[in-house]
């Protein structure tokens, strides 16, 4: 009854790891530590473009404090007004759409003014608003491109979280079984003569 009973629940936990998403639930970090790293790793397991050795699951926690120090060393200015280090963003003349809300917040000292001769003879306000709504739409569809990798990303590693806790329920019944059958083999009672 035990080995029924904890087969089917852990049957129902494979298939809820195994259709997981990433709009639905995030993936904690103790579960990306146990079942794609230090299981993966005792299982001798491989995943397609990623070995699993002690030293890659040592590299990948200390990327991960590199990137939590990375992240709290942004600059000043970036933390006050909310906005990315990267100064490109600041590029183009005082009036233009997008960057009105970060003119507004820095002033005109910050911006960048024409260095070329093609950068200054660009016709009126036409031109520059059709490169800024070209420029817009590239950044959606380059946001949107990301967010689909993220996410399959995600739904990958769920997935394998998945396997991993399949083949760990294989290795765990199987020898349960082996041992409870060995046991109950040994104290049956026709079997033992005296």
């Amino acid at each position: 009854m035990f080995m029924v009973a904890s087969s089917v629940v852990l049957t129902v936990v494979v298939l809820n790891y195994h259709h997981r998403t990433a709009d639905i639930h995030e993936m904690p970090q103790w579960i990306k530590s146990v079942f794609l790293q230090w299981l993966p790793w005792i299982l001798r397991m491989s995943r397609p473009g990623k070995k699993i050795t002690r030293k890659t699951i040592m590299m990948n926690s200390r990327m991960k404090e590199l990137e939590l120090k990375e992240r709290s060393s942004k600059s000043l200015l970036a933390n006050v007004l909310d906005i990315d280090d990267d100064f490109r963003n600041v590029s183009g003349p005082a009036g233009s759409a997008g960057n009105s809300t970060i003119n507004a917040n820095l002033g005109a000292g910050f911006l960048r003014h024409p260095t070329t001769i093609e950068e200054s003879s660009l016709p009126g306000s036409g031109n520059q608003r059709d490169l800024q709504l070209i420029l817009k739409e590239l950044q959606f569809i380059t946001n949107r491109m990301k967010k689909a990798d993220e996410e399959a990303e995600v739904i990958s590693d769920w997935k394998f979280a998945a396997m991993v806790v399949d083949r760990f329920c294989l290795i765990i019944f199987t020898l349960f079984t082996i041992v409870a059958t060995v046991a109950v083999l040994l104290s049956a009672p026709h079997i033992i003569v005296q």
